[in-house]
């Protein structure tokens, strides 16, 4: 185990790191691969599933290890929620009224006609929704096609949006790069940490 945290403690710094340091390197919004935060998700619960295994190895079919299968039962359901949940793309470092103006800009640029209403946007041309969810205050948002598997047209709209922030004066919300940094900063100390203790 001692080994697994030296390694899970590591990849789970770089995530938030390089994320943190994207945003606050370049002091514009970031967009990243949803999938990505659902492969975080994995590492993270990856010990207790270990751990679950190891028990019912070590002491059988005994009543305490089938109550210990519960652990992994559950994470297999929460990757799976996650999965279905984690569609699309996410962005750091937003504020809503930049990014309604990205997301219209790309748009237009894609000459994609679009019929918005709260928080999704119609696009007929490609029979499909553009669904938008932000939380501004921390400067996170996602955006993701509903019943649709057109990946390669919501990633031109991502695309343009980007180019959108990088040629505009436009500052990040840097609240989540911030914790991000600290994070990551502080499992990148616990994995040295982990290197110096007996267990």
């Amino acid at each position: 185990m001692k080994i697994l945290f030296c390694l899970i403690f590591p990849a789970m710094s770089a995530f938030f790191l390089i994320i943190s340091i994207k945003v606050l390197s370049r002091k514009k919004p970031f967009f990243f691969s949803a999938k990505w935060l659902f492969a975080f998700m994995v590492i993270a619960f990856s010990p207790m599933l270990i751990n679950s295994f190891r028990i019912l190895f070590k002491h059988g079919l005994e009543v305490e290890s089938l109550i210990v299968l519960l652990s992994p039962f559950m994470f297999f359901v929460l990757l799976s929620f996650f999965w279905i949940q984690m569609k699309g793309y996410v962005a750091i470092g937003i504020t809503d009224d930049t990014f309604q103006d990205a997301l219209h800009y790309a748009l237009n640029e894609l000459k994609i006609k679009f019929e918005e209403s709260l928080s999704r946007l119609k696009l007929p041309e490609l029979n499909c929704e553009l669904q938008v969810s932000i939380q501004s205050w921390i400067g996170t948002g996602q955006i993701k096609l509903k019943k649709h598997s057109d990946e390669v047209s919501l990633k031109g709209i991502v695309e343009k949006m980007d180019t959108y922030y990088k040629d505009n004066n436009i500052n990040a919300n840097k609240i989540t790069a911030i914790f991000y940094l600290i994070m990551g900063v502080l499992m990148l100390l616990f994995s040295i940490g982990f290197l110096f203790l007996d267990f």
